[in-house]
């Protein structure tokens, strides 16, 4: 059984506009739980899950092959922004003992339903990633997708991952990826449309970047970050055996064609997701 760390949040100043833009995070995330826009279905019925396991692993095939979802078969595994549970049900169903932490109750509740109807135990609870509720030394794996560049103080955050690894254990995480053909093609495209919307809020150079990167998912999203590698190497320095890998997902909107030319010759060096493994 896992220990949960006694402790308190000092309030300063200076964390109270991360505390607020935190709470729009979390507004926005409960509101919008990640893998319900992609269906119609009713929440929390069986139909539903499946449909998002569905889509989520024929749009994004290579998952298994880069996180290996078999490989921790009666280890600890912690899911940091567990969302709809979808990932936490395949380290489960390989025999992993599975922790799946989120910001947003709605998430929580849907991944406590999800892992009934299927029989398989779960710990799941409402939790910060900056301020993790647990011991250190706790986790065999620390698992994390796409979730880490939505919070205030990522470095915080990676911090506290490192904090609750066992010694050995390993790390799986998915930030998004500043060197990417999303930003290099997107970013003109994103302020010549909104230069004809006349909206450009005064937003220049950087400004702009974090803008294009904040609404990749959604509009009303109110923080959304992305790192290139070396900035990724300076917040995992304490972590050893650093390997990364640079994926992107099939797009929706985008026809077959260009899917398949984005796949077999884009998405492996300038994809916008990377993911790093590491160990501590």
């Amino acid at each position: 059984m896992y220990k949960l760390k006694n402790s308190s949040i000092i309030m300063t100043q200076s964390t109270i506009p991360d505390v607020q833009l935190k709470n729009s995070v979390r507004e926005f995330w409960n509101s919008h739980p990640c893998g319900t826009q992609f269906t119609n279905l009713e929440w929390g019925s069986k139909a539903f899950f499946d449909e998002v396991e569905r889509f989520r692993y024929a749009t994004q095939p290579f998952m298994n092959t880069i996180v290996g979802f078999n490989r921790f078969r009666g280890k600890n595994v912690i899911e940091i922004g567990c969302g709809l549970g979808t990932d936490l049900m395949q380290f489960a169903r390989n025999g992993a003992h599975v922790t799946g932490i989120d910001l947003t109750p709605q998430s929580i509740a849907l991944v406590k339903r999800r892992f009934a109807l299927e029989g398989l135990p779960v710990r799941a609870m409402v939790a910060d990633a900056e301020n993790l509720p647990f011991e250190d030394n706790t986790f065999d794996l620390v698992y994390s997708f796409g979730v880490l560049h939505h919070t205030p103080d990522t470095q915080k955050a990676i911090d506290e991952v490192y904090r609750i690894l066992k010694p050995g254990g390993n790390v799986i995480i998915m930030l998004y990826n500043k060197t990417s053909l999303h930003v290099w093609l997107g970013v003109p495209l994103y302020v010549l449309l909104r230069l004809q919307k006349n909206n450009s809020n005064g937003k220049k150079g950087g400004g702009i970047v974090r803008d294009w990167i904040r609404v990749y998912d959604g509009t009303e999203n109110p923080l959304g970050k992305a790192y290139s590698k070396t900035e990724m190497e300076r917040m995992f320095s304490k972590f050893k055996n650093r390997q990364y890998t640079i994926c992107d997902s099939y797009r929706r909107h985008l026809p077959k064609l260009a899917n398949t030319v984005n796949q077999k010759l884009f998405a492996s060096w300038c994809g916008f997701w990377r993911f790093i493994k590491a160990e501590k």
